[in-house]
């Protein structure tokens, strides 16, 4: 574990969490800044900076216990859905956001919305990026 790692203290117990489950490998902790309420993040316990460096068997447990996070937010919160979400921008342990959701705007502000739908890319450049992400995706099996 890293000492200074937000993540890897709250694991430890250094600092106070809202633990939700635990096993081996993963603690499930609630957000202390929940978009909504049972907004939880499922951490792996292992100090692991980016999603590029998870092991296979690791990643496949991790999204088995995303599931089972929404399954269990679903049931027992009712929203309109149920969404996954990462960053690791702010906080260099990877961990994956599960919350509930009841309307579109609950996760980006309508003018942001509003700004995309007007500013869609050309046919042209998405065509583009398409195929440059297919010839990576054929070169790199």
């Amino acid at each position: 574990m890293n000492s200074d790692c937000l993540f890897c203290r709250l694991i430890r117990g250094d600092l106070p969490s809202h633990r939700v489950y635990e096993n081996p490998d993963f603690v499930v902790l609630l957000t202390i800044h929940p978009v909504n309420p049972g907004h939880a993040m499922v951490v792996p316990k292992e100090h692991i900076g980016s999603f590029y460096d998870v092991e296979d068997a690791l990643y496949t447990s991790m999204m088995f216990l995303v599931k089972r996070m929404a399954l269990a937010i679903k049931d027992i919160f009712e929203p309109l859905q149920v969404v996954m979400e990462t960053s690791g921008v702010g906080n260099r342990h990877v961990h994956v956001h599960v919350l509930p959701v009841y309307g579109l705007y609950d996760l980006v502000p309508r003018e942001v919305v509003e700004e995309q739908e007007a500013h869609a890319l050309p046919a042209d450049e998405l065509v583009m990026i398409a195929g440059d992400l297919a010839a990576y995706l054929a070169s790199h099996p």
